[in-house]
């Protein structure tokens, strides 16, 4: 077993070994994904617009209809997906060694980000690219993940080193795009969404959070201006999947990793509509006789 301090995986107990790469010389290849079904990359570009709670909620929603679902926070030096669902032990190896067991959520979401691999340290992570992407597909390839209908990849902001190694190594069956109601949100957005058809990502559609308030008497009130998504999505050329509403109860239920009890109408509207596209597209890039996504419902 590591030592109480140390990472499971190789690659993080070792940071200073991988610091003279140089990115010439770091390969990406394709990682065998094992038993995970659908691989949904949500992504904005741009910090600040919630997506790592679209992640989640969406992740909880698919989840209640009975889905095997994980979440992977390839966020490595800013990742929030464990605290949101109250996670903090460090990931056990398994007996062979050489993996480690993804943690699980109360309701049975299976979880792994560096948040948990460094649990024990308060220490931030300066890393620089290469070592960035090696921590990204140590999280993917040296978990156990159990059978999974589908497999949620939180990415950070940007369109440099983490999203691209996402997008080679996990070859996603659909993008979800996430943006605010304001133009500066849908520029940046809109580069995201130039990126992941660079690599030739499906985009499922656009999800605009942050969309309106509802005050205790009935009144909506636009915070952040008035609703653009529909307009933000056709300006993109993708399809717009819905809105979702700022709730007052929303921040406290995060920060107490409870947002399994969050309960939002509108993001169960678009989970379905997130799962009747991803399992379309996934039928079409995995047709029969290949390595097709395992049918929803599966073992959890």
């Amino acid at each position: 077993m590591p030592a109480p301090d140390a990472s499971p995986f190789r690659m993080i107990d070792a940071p200073r070994a991988a610091a003279g790469k140089s990115d010439a010389t770091f390969a990406i290849g394709r990682l065998d994904r094992g038993a995970v079904g659908c691989v949904i990359a949500i992504v904005s570009g741009k910090g600040g617009v919630g997506k790592s709670f679209v992640t989640c909620e969406i992740a909880c929603e698919l989840r209640r209809e009975g889905a095997s679902v994980g979440v992977l926070d390839a966020d490595i030096t800013g990742p929030s997906v464990a605290r949101l669902f109250g996670l903090s032990e460090v990931p056990q190896l398994n007996a062979d060694g050489r993996t480690i067991r993804p943690a699980e959520s109360a309701t049975g979401i299976r979880v792994m980000s560096m948040a948990l691999v460094t649990a024990t340290s308060k220490v931030p992570l300066i890393w620089r690219g290469p070592m960035v992407n090696s921590a990204i597909r140590g999280l993917y390839k040296d978990t156990a993940w159990p059978p999974l209908d589908y497999l949620l990849v939180d990415l950070p902001p940007g369109t440099s080193d983490a999203p691209m190694t996402v997008f080679q190594s996990l070859d996603p069956d659909g993008v979800i795009l996430v943006s605010a109601p304001t133009e500066l949100s849908a520029e940046v957005v809109g580069k995201a969404a130039t990126m992941a058809k660079t690599f030739e990502a499906p985009i499922l559609g656009l999800v605009e959070n942050m969309a309106y308030l509802t005050c205790p008497h009935g009144a909506r009130v636009d915070v952040f201006g008035p609703s653009r998504g529909n307009e933000f999505a056709v300006r993109m050329g993708v399809p717009y999947l819905g809105s979702l509403p700022i709730r007052p109860e929303i921040p406290a239920l995060c920060d107490a990793g409870r947002i399994e009890e969050v309960r939002l109408p509108e993001a169960g509207v678009l989970a379905r509509r997130v799962r009747l596209l991803a399992d379309r597209l996934a039928r079409a890039r995995h047709p029969r006789g290949s390595a097709a996504p395992a049918p929803p419902g599966g073992p959890a």
